[in-house]
């Protein structure tokens, strides 16, 4: 068998992987009910409504600990979140797959949203 055949036939079986990952049950939908693009509005805005209250508060912890770097050491915690959020987002594009998208996305902006409370409980 030549090389060309078995790189093809290892693709073909990865897509059918795929698609039993994606098609469970029959064909049965996953997640929780239809998908809408208001799920998508409410969620991009509670991600970035609870990023935008942890920012406040950390600048003044950032003001107290480096007071004449406070705006660049919050530019090096902003660039390592985006880092680790494109490292990990095929990770959780392929889990949001077999779980469910919308549910996932929440489950993901309950986490980013959880540091509130607990900053509010002890601000340190």
């Amino acid at each position: 068998m030549t090389q060309g055949k078995k790189k093809k036939r290892a693709a073909n079986r990865s897509i059918m992987l795929a698609k039993k990952i994606i098609i469970k049950d029959g064909g049965t939908p996953q997640g929780i009910g239809s998908p809408s693009v208001y799920h998508a509005v409410i969620v991009i805005f509670l991600e970035f409504f609870a990023w935008g209250l942890l920012t406040a508060p950390t600048l003044v912890v950032l003001h107290e600990t480096f007071p004449k770097h406070t705006f660049l050491m919050n530019g090096l915690i902003q660039g390592v979140k985006g880092l680790l959020s494109f490292l990990s987002a095929p990770l959780i594009g392929a889990l949001s797959d077999v779980w469910g998208r919308k549910s996932f996305l929440l489950l993901t902006v309950f986490f980013t949203c959880a540091p509130i409370p607990l900053m509010k409980i002890s601000p340190w």
